[in-house]
């Protein structure tokens, strides 16, 4: 059975890149009927951020060069640690579980929100991570799909600033987990046109690049 996981980021429920992510997502529905769906929502609920404890416990496999999910599992000794990797687990099995990852995510500040880093922190442990010697992990080649959002646009001609590390660093990162391997990006531009008055001019560009995102959210979703 193909399971899909949704990672909603925005703490705005109708927020952009919320709005393509929901869209992507009934069409892979409609697409796999009988597919199962898990939603994780980091902003109802967040994911606490990596503590001394599970540091500690990365630490140790990294020491011991553990590569093993199922001794992994079993890493943690002291009861702060155990804790700890649980939450880590909850959100590593989710992922394991899946054929298809979806994540919507704002672009804040030039990058991503405190809520995704947060997630991918936890998840990504040593045993995770590619094999620097094979270039592959336990997640290579899974299907990945980031519905973003970016209240300017770093094209060239509109109002916002070319320096901006989203996709950037999503890629940096995901490839260090095999993530990139199948790394799709749906994106809308100059999401903030309709309220912010230097970027006015943009809106209709703001509204074309949702309609084509979204577009294209349920055509991917079908394959």
């Amino acid at each position: 059975m193909s399971t899909l996981l949704r990672v909603d980021c925005s703490p705005r429920p109708e927020s952009v890149s919320r709005q393509i992510s929901a869209e992507f997502a009934a069409a892979w529905h409609r697409a796999h009927p009988e597919g199962r769906v898990l939603h994780r929502d980091l902003a109802a609920t967040p994911v606490r951020h990596v503590d001394a404890a599970q540091v500690e416990v990365v630490s140790r496999l990294e020491s011991a060069g553990t590569v093993d999910l199922e001794e992994a599992r079993r890493a943690a000794r002291a009861p702060e640690e155990l804790d700890s990797w649980r939450h880590s687990w909850e959100l590593i099995d989710e992922l394991i579980a899946c054929d298809t990852l979806l994540i919507s995510l704002p672009m804040y500040n030039l990058s991503v929100p405190s809520a995704f880093k947060a997630w991918f922190d936890r998840i990504a442990i040593p045993p995770l991570l590619v094999d620097p010697h094979t270039g592959r992990g336990p997640l290579s080649g899974l299907r990945t799909v980031v519905a973003t959002a970016r209240g300017g646009s770093p094209r060239p001609g509109t109002a916002d600033r070319p320096d901006e590390f989203q996709e950037p660093y999503l890629r940096a990162a995901f490839r260090t987990v095999g993530l990139a391997d199948d790394l799709l990006f749906l994106g809308a531009d100059t999401t903030r046109s309709g309220h912010v008055p230097r970027l006015a001019p943009h809106r209709g560009a703001a509204q074309t690049s949702l309609r084509q995102a979204v577009e294209r959210a349920r055509e991917r979703a079908r394959l």
